[in-house]
């Protein structure tokens, strides 16, 4: 089938349909509305890239102020400004005592609870119950960084109430060579969605 479009003056513009489309499937043009504007497929929700990083080795770490865990930091680049970044983390320690971990985006904490007086903010409140086990906690958070420059997103951790106290990233307390002792792994993960 043809649509043939004559000019006010002189010549035509014919619109031909192909002779088949795939599996017989009907095939729309949109024109352009009253203002020139042609309407465009919406790509809201869609997850436009997705990036991982994986820890498998072991971490010891014995500080007071908030510092990196190696290996769990994962770099983004948004293609818009007005994407949103899924941040979703798993990540195993055991404490002889307690652990805080933070989830942190450049340098800024962005996903923690609201503490007073002298408690601490953070997004894992971690306690070991026994020096054989080493627990994993996970998080999923919606973040809006309304950028479209390279965006790094990690974990960090501390023990802030007494110097004394270790984390211990990927492994328990007592790490000896039995088969009851595990040796779990921690991933964190960034997907750019569109808005």
């Amino acid at each position: 089938m043809t649509v043939k479009l004559v000019g006010s003056t002189s010549g035509s513009v014919s619109l031909q349909a192909p002779a088949s489309t795939t599996g017989g499937a009907h095939r729309v043009l949109t024109l352009p509305d009253v203002n020139g504007t042609v309407a465009t497929t919406t790509t809201a929700g869609k997850i436009l890239q997705v990036v991982q990083v994986t820890k498998t080795d072991k971490q010891t770490i014995q500080s007071q102020t908030f510092v990196d865990i190696s290996g769990m930091s994962v770099t983004i680049t948004p293609s818009s400004a007005s994407s949103k970044i899924l941040v979703m983390f798993s990540v195993s320690v055991a404490t002889s005592s307690y652990a805080m971990i933070n989830l942190v985006r450049g340098s800024t904490d962005i996903f923690k609870g609201e503490a007073t007086g002298n408690q601490v903010n953070c997004t894992v409140a971690a306690i070991t119950q026994n020096s054989y086990e080493c627990e994993t906690y996970s998080h999923t958070f919606l973040d809006s960084p309304n950028t479209t420059s390279a965006t790094t997103y990690k974990l960090t951790t501390a023990t802030p109430h007494d110097s004394s106290y270790i984390i211990y990233v990927n492994r328990p307390i007592n790490d000896t060579n039995y088969n009851y002792v595990a040796n779990p792994v921690s991933s964190i993960t960034v997907m750019e969605v569109a808005a």
